[in-house]
């Protein structure tokens, strides 16, 4: 069994990375459930000690939360499905109106966090995996080229 210094010693450590850091950071805004989303994605087993060690006494999460991971649709903008404040799914909620616009906010929260490379790119890895699908018809198009309408064959 690990001694009192070795538990302290390991929740500094996770305080100290950008996982902690950002949930600490984004806690009372609206992109805080995003960052929770993203890392229940990605570390699932780990989330109960992240957020203990982010909130000590922590219980549970409350709504709003996404129940599904971010997915592209048709228009470009990052959608899930969420649990609104009275319990309810509401079912392809615009998270971000855009890619680009996820992008900006998350190249924002990790200036904020002032994140080394390595943290940043690990960032934006767990951010990338938590899009888990892309409905538009072309990824690459530009929605203003009047030939965008052409589908892409893999």
């Amino acid at each position: 069994m690990p001694d009192d210094l070795t538990v302290r010693k390991h929740a500094q450590e996770l305080r100290d990375g950008w996982q902690v850091r950002a949930l600490i950071a984004t806690r009372r805004r609206p992109i805080g459930m995003i960052v929770l989303s993203m890392l229940a994605h990605t570390y699932d087993d780990a989330m109960p000690v992240l957020l203990r060690v982010a909130f000590p006494g922590f219980s549970s999460i409350a709504p709003p939360f996404p129940t599904t991971c971010g997915r592209i649709d048709k228009t470009g903008a990052v959608v899930a499905d969420i649990v609104n404040r009275s319990g309810k799914i509401e079912k392809n909620v615009a998270i971000f109106q855009h890619t680009a616009d996820m992008q900006g906010q998350f190249r924002r929260l990790a200036d904020e966090l002032k994140l080394p490379d390595d943290q940043r790119i690990e960032m934006f890895n767990v951010a990338q995996k938590w899009i888990v699908a892309d409905r538009r018809i072309d990824p690459t198009m530009n929605p203003l080229d009047p030939e965008a309408r052409r589908l892409v064959l893999h």
